[in-house]
C-alpha cells in the first residue's frame, strides 16, 4: 500500500470518527434538552396542581363562613323578636316618659312666657304721696296663690333654709317679674299677722327697689296683695 492509500484511508477514519462524535453530541445535547423540558413540564405541572388543589379549597371556607354570617343574623332577629315579644310594656313605658318629658316642656315654655310677660299689664298703679318715700303703689286683680307644698295648719318659718322662705321667695318674684336668680332680699319678714308678710327686693343692678307684700292662702300658698315701688 502506498503512502498516499495509508493517508487517505487514515484521513477517511478520522472524518467519520469526527462525523460519529457530531452526531453523539447532538444527541446527547437533544437528550439534555428534552430531559430539561420534561423535568421542566413536571415541576410546573406540580406546582400547577398544589395551586388548583388550594384554590379549590378556598370556596368550601368561604361557604362555611357565609353560612355562619347568614345564620349568625338570623339568630339575632330571632332573639330581637323575642324581645319584641317578651318585652311590650317598655315601649308603653318610654312612651309615657316622652310623653312626660312633652308635658314638662310645655310647662316650662308656658313658665317662660309667664315670666316674660308685663307683670303689671292688668295692675292699678297709684301714685305715691310726696315725702312717703313711695313713688308708686301697685296693686293686680290678676295675681293668684303661687302654690305650695306645705300642709295645714300653716305656720309662716322665715328661716332662710325652710320651705316657706323659698315660696315667699317665688312670690316675690311672681309679683315683681323679677327673676330670683336676679334678685336680691333687702328684708323679708312678718307683716303684723301669721298668714301676712312683706319683703323688700330689688334687682341685682338696684335699678329700682319695691316693697311687697304677701298673704298666705289656706292650701293654695303665698300670693301678692300690693306692692309699692320705692322712690
Amino acid at each position: 500500500m502506498s503512502n498516499n492509500q495509508f493517508s487517505t484511508s487514515r484521513y477517511e477514519k478520522r472524518d467519520k470518527k469526527r462525523k460519529t462524535n457530531i452526531v453523539l453530541n447532538t444527541l446527547i445535547g437533544i437528550v439534555l434538552v428534552l430531559i430539561f423540558v420534561i423535568g421542566s413540564q413536571l415541576i410546573l405541572g406540580a406546582n400547577q396542581s398544589e395551586k388548583t388543589a388550594k384554590y379549590n379549597e378556598q370556596p368550601d371556607i368561604k361557604l362555611a363562613s357565609d353560612e355562619e354570617s347568614n345564620k349568625e343574623p338570623a339568630a339575632e332577629t330571632e332573639e330581637n323578636e323575642e324581645a319584641e315579644v317578651e318585652d311590650p310594656d317598655a315601649s308603653e313605658e318610654q312612651g309615657e316618659e316622652g310623653s312626660e318629658e312633652t308635658e314638662n316642656t310645655e310647662d316650662n315654655d308656658t313658665a317662660e312666657e309667664e315670666s316674660t310677660e308685663d307683670p303689671f299689664e292688668q295692675a292699678t298703679i297709684t301714685e305715691g304721696e310726696p315725702g312717703s318715700g313711695v313713688a308708686e303703689t301697685i296693686e293686680n286683680p290678676a295675681w293668684e296663690p303661687v302654690g305650695t307644698s306645705q300642709s295645714e295648719p300653716h305656720s309662716a318659718q322665715y328661716d332662710k333654709n325652710s320651705q316657706d322662705w323659698k315660696e315667699m321667695t317665688k312670690a316675690l318674684s311672681y309679683a315683681t317679674g323679677i327673676p330670683e336668680s336676679e334678685m336680691i332680699i333687702w328684708h323679708l319678714g312678718n307683716n303684723g299677722s301669721p298668714n301676712d308678710a312683706v319683703g323688700t327686693i330689688s334687682p341685682k343692678d338696684q335699678s329700682a327697689k319695691y316693697k311687697v307684700y304677701i298673704t298666705w292662702v289656706e292650701n293654695k300658698g303665698w300670693m301678692p296683695t300690693k306692692i309699692e315701688k320705692q322712690s
